[in-house]
């Protein structure tokens, strides 16, 4: 259940056994979706993934799915928007004060050491030394942790710029993350980042055309479809030595199937809800359910026809020392924290050019506000200052732009809060729920990182391997 890369992970994992995934959209990829204007592909929701350690089995999939011929690699530092102009040297503190330059500095050390020596592998190391490390940093949130290994205070610039970027990649500020999901992301940049046409949707559409061509290949002409996007299932429950699933297809008919096994690679904040009598049959795993927090996000793709000059993956758009640094601030000025280059794996030249703003929501509220209450033409409005300062910025005319096309994401990050590893949550999410029903998502270790999605998809794939035999 669940076809983002969770599903189609593991069910490419498991394609000998012909398994039946079901999706609740017209089409699979969940948020790493992406679409195509004029031969320029660009992302709708995630985007990167970070550069994979050679001979691991994130890089062997990769391989396998000829992604390394289309990549693009995307090295640290990125640039940051201050006062309306790309600061050239941010991260060196140019321009700034002595005692500014030294927090720079000694900030940059602090996250070389920390991915040398220091990186908090996630999911835990089967050391029990390294494993208890990461245990031991989880129990304290990002901003502190920074602060006492640097020494010193954050001053406000750097400050407010390492917020956009927790912003960006986690949907929640540094106050609100644990300190090791913290390190797990910012030390593995120093590697830097793979880039593909169209983001993340093109490791989707390459697991799915994988799972394609064994439906066409593997199963006779007249069996029922492995794919099955428009599905939308909505109970889960046990039918003696089998599962039953019910859905609601593409028509609108309910109908259901048996299973010997079923993997929930949706998000848990939809799994506790089709898991029938979950809460009575399993309360430690419902409440490790009820743990699992998620953050609100919109994705603002400007199509222009004019290219854009400055050859940049990412730029975080700070703008001054004033940026938002709590929910309620956030609320109150809410902002794109950065923009992509959507073009920026792109092989060919052309006259085009895609900008991608990355919009967080980090306040409790936000995905109600998102959904429920503003139509798409409230974020329109507030969104195109936004658009008209990067414009001026990076040299483009406003009458280039042909089109804004937004992605509203209800629940789209897990906040990867203090001590929910330490608590043991990951554990009780990725449980075996009756012994026949398996979890795969980014948010067993309320991380958002596509890294952690595929190992579990590993993991999980070899556990039901070993339980059918």
């Amino acid at each position: 259940m669940g076809g983002g890369l969770a599903g189609l992970t593991t069910a490419y994992l498991l394609r000998q056994r012909h398994p039946v995934l079901f999706d609740l959209r017209p089409r699979f990829g969940g948020n790493a979706r992406g679409e195509r204007w004029m031969g320029t592909d660009f992302s709708i929701g995630s985007a990167y993934v970070m550069t994979p350690d050679p001979g691991s089995f994130v890089h062997r999939l990769y391989h396998r799915l000829g992604l390394h011929l289309v990549k693009r690699s995307s090295m640290p530092p990125d640039p940051v928007e201050i006062a309306g102009q790309v600061a050239q040297g941010f991260w060196q503190g140019a321009g700034l004060s002595p005692a500014e330059q030294a927090a720079f500095q000694r900030y940059a050390a602090v996250v070389t050491d920390m991915a040398e020596n220091h990186y908090p592998e996630i999911p835990l190391s089967s050391d029990p030394v390294a494993a208890a490390a990461v245990l031991e940093m989880d129990t304290t949130n990002f901003e502190a942790d920074l602060q006492q290994r640097m020494g010193m205070p954050l001053p406000p610039l750097l400050a407010a710029a390492i917020q956009a970027y927790f912003h960006s990649s986690f949907g929640a500020g540094m106050q609100e993350i644990s300190a090791a999901s913290g390190w797990n992301f910012v030390a593995a940049e120093e590697y830097g980042r793979w880039v593909f046409p169209g983001g993340n949707a093109a490791l989707a559409r390459a697991l799915w055309q994988k799972l394609h061509h064994v439906e066409l290949t593997s199963l006779p002409s007249n069996a029922p479809p492995m794919l099955r996007a428009g599905c939308r299932v909505v109970d889960v429950r046990r039918d003696n030595q089998r599962m039953r699933v019910t859905w609601v297809d593409a028509a609108g008919a309910t109908q259901t199937l048996r299973a010997k096994t079923v993997v929930m690679a949706g998000s848990k904040h939809v799994a506790k809800h089709v898991l029938h009598d979950i809460a009575a049959l399993d309360p430690p795993k419902y409440e490790a359910m009820q743990r699992v927090n998620t953050s609100a996000y919109l994705v603002a793709n400007v199509l222009l026809t004019a290219p854009v000059a400055l050859d940049f993956y990412d730029i975080f758009l700070v703008h001054n020392a004033a940026y938002p640094m709590d929910p309620v601030a956030c609320e109150l000025n809410s902002r794109p924290a950065d923009v992509l280059n959507g073009n920026y794996a792109r092989v060919q030249n052309l006259p085009r050019s895609v900008l991608s703003f990355y919009w967080p929501l980090p306040w409790a509220s936000a995905r109600f506000a998102l959904i429920l209450n503003d139509p798409y033409t409230t974020w329109a409005q507030r969104l195109v200052p936004h658009v008209l300062d990067t414009l001026s910025m990076l040299g483009v005319s406003a009458s280039a732009v042909r089109q804004v096309r937004i992605s509203r994401w209800g629940h789209a990050m897990p906040i990867a809060a203090p001590n929910f590893i330490a608590d043991g949550v990951p554990q009780e999410l990725l449980r075996p729920f009756q012994q026949r029903v398996f979890f795969v998502n980014q948010d067993n270790w309320a991380l958002p990182a596509v890294e952690n999605t595929l190992e579990d998809a590993r993991s999980v794939a070899a556990e039901v391997n070993a339980f059918l035999g």
